[in-house]
């Protein structure tokens, strides 16, 4: 009998050492597909500024080419997205890195400040049902001291009635 009281906790907690492992997985399965996500995003993103900064290049360069030679013109907007690479390299820390981690850490802490709430959830119920039951002792425990005191002296009243 205690062999199979002790296999059953044996397999009990086995079963919850598997559930903490799946729940890891799930959460950093969760976390992995948001950063996946935040990545997709941000190509996106350079991608169409890229297109745009095309297509902006070109419109530039046409607009000068009515005023001077096409190859000026195109020296003259080649500088000037020279000069916004060489901007977006000294400053990339402030740019692009900075923001990037702390897009990226928002990400990991929104999915633990829920893991917490969800716990913090669950503490507060088990608080109340702990309250519940604790309530519920004492009522039982009056009840039955009531109805003690009333059967006594009902049987007390029975008694005297008797004589």
């Amino acid at each position: 009998m205690e062999n199979d009281f002790l296999n059953e906790i044996k397999g009990e907690l086995k079963a919850y050492g598997e559930s903490l492992g799946q729940l890891g997985q799930l959460r950093l399965v969760g976390i992995v597909s948001r950063i996946l996500g935040l990545f997709l995003l941000i190509l996106t993103v350079v991608l169409l500024v890229f297109a745009l900064l095309t297509i902006t290049a070109v419109a530039c360069i046409d607009a000068l080419a009515v005023h001077m030679p096409l190859w000026a013109a195109s020296l003259i907007i080649g500088a000037v997205y020279l000069l916004l690479l060489v901007v977006a390299v000294v400053c990339r820390r402030t740019l692009f890195i900075n923001p990037f981690i702390k897009l990226m850490l928002k990400q990991v802490k929104s999915e633990d400040e829920l893991a917490i709430q969800s716990m913090e959830a669950a503490h507060k119920a088990e608080i109340q049902r702990i309250r519940l039951e604790t309530r519920v002792d004492n009522l039982t425990r009056e009840w039955s001291l009531y109805t003690t005191l009333l059967s006594r002296a009902w049987n007390f009243i029975a008694g005297k009635l008797k004589r």
